[in-house]
């Protein structure tokens, strides 16, 4: 592997959001989906909303950074590289996405940030239905990116984290 490093603003963008994703799926499915729509749930959906807007915003910089900047060497399998980071930047987008226009839809962006109300139920918009199965989709992309980091980690021995800032040294 040769000493391919991204820049310091690719390398924090690219680990904030991979926190905040991670974060988000997580309380997403654990506690949101499980807390009633009542006033105690406005907080968690006013973090939610926040912090998936921001995911969004980072997303559209990150590719943004990677148009801009060097690429990467070529990779063994260029073409499944390609596709998995572009699976995982739709997928983020269309969940922002999906989020939102729920948000809006539902009157929870209302209620989170205005003084409206909850719907008694999320579940009868087809956007929730959208962003869950969306969610879903990304934890499985966010379980394959981190699965072929480990491969280059661990069994090829590549040193492909060093260019994500992770590891000894340059890459």
């Amino acid at each position: 592997m040769t000493s391919f490093r991204y820049t310091p603003s690719q390398i924090a963008v690219h680990w904030l959001t991979a926190v905040l994703v991670v974060f988000l799926l997580a309380t997403g499915m654990f506690v949101l989906a499980e807390l009633p729509n009542a006033a105690p749930k406005l907080v968690n959906l006013r973090i939610h909303m926040t912090l998936g807007a921001i995911v969004g915003v980072l997303t559209v910089a990150r590719i943004a950074l990677r148009v801009r900047l060097p690429s990467p060497p070529k990779a063994r399998h260029e073409t499944l590289v390609r596709i998995g980071h572009l699976a995982l930047n739709v997928a983020l987008l269309l969940l922002v996405v999906s989020g939102g226009l729920l948000a809006l839809q539902s009157g929870a962006f209302a209620a989170a940030f205005g003084g409206g109300e909850l719907p008694a139920d999320f579940r009868v918009f087809a956007l929730r239905k959208a962003h869950g199965l969306l969610s879903r989709v990304t934890m499985a992309l966010v379980v394959l990116h981190f699965l072929a980091a480990l491969y280059h980690q661990v069994l090829l021995r590549d040193k492909l984290l060093a260019r994500m800032g992770l590891g000894k040294g340059r890459a």
